[in-house]
């Protein structure tokens, strides 16, 4: 199995965050401050959040100071379901974003680790 380079980015100017698998990106789909990138294959490479702030209920500075987070993607039919946990200075944040947007999948579950 090829290792995946996942990355956080967050720019704290712009109030963006971004966690990426480090794939190649065929097609991005914006979802209100939500845009998921995907892959040749169909899957969610990354997801960048605007107004990051807002959206995650977190200051700037805890999301500056994001040291891992990890990404749970349950593809469904006729929707998608992210889960977010950030670990922020040894205590953890969990977010749930349910998305429907239909990427052709049947019932699939992928967790990815950014470090």
């Amino acid at each position: 199995m090829a290792k995946i380079n996942t990355k956080i980015i967050y720019d704290k100017e712009e109030d963006i965050l971004f966690l990426t698998k480090g794939k190649k990106v065929k097609a991005s789909i914006e979802v209100g401050d939500f845009i998921i990138d995907i892959d040749k294959d169909g899957f969610v490479a990354s997801i960048e959040i605007l107004n990051a702030s807002e959206n995650l209920n977190l200051e700037k500075e805890k999301l500056a100071n994001i040291q891992k987070a990890s990404m749970v993607v349950t593809y469904k039919q006729n929707y998608i379901y992210i889960y977010l946990v950030l670990l922020i200075k040894k205590q953890e944040k969990s977010i749930s974003i349910p998305l429907t947007i239909n990427l052709g999948h049947t019932a699939k579950k992928e967790v990815i680790k950014f470090m």
